[in-house]
């Protein structure tokens, strides 16, 4: 009886493992497949064991892993995405682990535009001058002034070409800005000793410039033997008598004092006389220093010694005032042999060449055109 049910349990395992399968028997189960159903107790007759557990279902096949995304090499410029990596997928049987994530490139930072520099500012071009018109008849006309300035920074800009000046008049002032009779000539005998050579000299060349009229003349209130007190004071006050307008001083002062000395005080007077002149509204002065003395030129020792003295700090003086202008003509070079019977006073050819000069410097400065 015990032998025919040993029997009959080695009859069922073989059955079982025919209908399940031999690796079931082998294998009983699948590390991560899911478990299988258990065999349903086979009903024993007469009272036997429940059937044996059944052997777990057989080994799942796990889903294949999903290829991982490949890292994108994040450009400077380009857009790294981050790749998706693929997903683990269930398998029927036990669960196979998924790809991991692929690292997806880091967006790469595009370059920054750099803002370019800034256009540089180009020198200006700047128009031609225009030179002075062409001058009247008179004595050299004065030089056009040089035109355009150059450009800042970079092309420089179009330099105008000096300008036509007068060839014989007081081209490029303006005509018309000084009556004759507010031009006024002070000193003491070089100018007042008649005729008066220097200033008819003058007027003509005005005359004949279109800068004084025919009729026309400069005043005169200079006094022979005068020092350079009497010039400040009496001369001044004859000068603007009446309220008379004067815009042009043409004078000389301190000749007599250097008479009988270099005259230390006249620099001073001629400082104070200057201050009065351009609270009276005189807008340019012309002083002019005496030719050298004595005939031939030079040889009165005596005089030259204190003019020499003397004329250089009234050069001071004169150039320093810029209220009213003051304008220092020196008329030694153009003292010549002739131009003087007694070594002091003007020949008609000496006051034609002092004249000449004075008239250059009024045309050079636009004084009285």
């Amino acid at each position: 009886m015990r032998s025919t049910r040993s029997n009959l349990w080695v009859n069922l395992c073989m059955v079982a493992c025919l209908s399940i399968g031999f690796w079931a028997c082998i294998i009983p189960s699948n590390e991560g497949g899911d478990e299988g159903s258990g065999g349903t107790s086979a009903g024993g007759s007469g009272g036997g064991s429940g059937g044996a557990s059944g052997t777990g279902g057989s080994k799942a096949t796990g889903g294949t892993s999903a290829s991982g995304g490949t890292s994108e090499t994040g450009g400077t410029t380009s857009s790294g995405g981050s790749q998706t990596g693929g997903t683990t997928v269930k398998g029927a049987g036990g669960r196979n682990v998924g790809g991991r994530t692929g690292a997806g490139g880091e967006k790469g930072t595009g370059g920054v535009t750099e803002t370019g520099g800034e256009t540089g500012a180009g020198g200006t071009t700047v128009e031609p001058g225009t030179g002075g018109s062409a001058g009247r008849s008179g004595i050299g006309g004065r030089t056009g002034q040089i035109g355009g300035r150059t450009g800042t920074d970079t092309s420089p800009g179009t330099g105008g070409g000096p300008g036509s000046g007068g060839s014989t008049g007081g081209g490029g002032c303006e005509k018309g800005q000084v009556k004759g009779n507010e031009v006024v000539i002070m000193g003491e005998s070089f100018y007042a000793m008649s005729p008066q050579y220097i200033q008819k000299r003058i007027e003509s060349n005005a005359k004949k410039a279109g800068a004084l009229g025919s009729s026309e003349s400069y005043r005169n209130v200079a006094v022979s033997g005068q020092p350079m007190s009497y010039i400040a004071s009496t001369e001044w006050t004859n000068a603007t008598k009446g309220n008379a307008a004067v815009k042009v001083i043409i004078m000389d002062g301190g000749g007599i004092d250097c008479m009988s000395s270099s005259c230390s005080s006249c620099p001073d007077t001629f400082k104070t006389l200057l201050g009065k002149m351009a609270d009276y509204g005189v807008q340019d002065v012309i002083y002019t220093r005496y030719p050298e003395p004595g005939n031939p030129p030079g040889s009165n020792a005596t005089l030259k010694k204190n003019l020499d003295t003397l004329m250089p700090k009234m050069e001071e003086v004169c150039k320093s005032t810029t209220k009213p202008v003051c304008h220092w003509v020196d008329l030694r070079p153009v003292w010549v042999n002739g131009d003087t019977s007694d070594g002091l006073h003007p020949t008609q050819s000496g006051g034609d060449h002092c004249g000449d000069a004075i008239w250059e410097k009024m045309v050079e400065e636009c004084i009285a055109q």
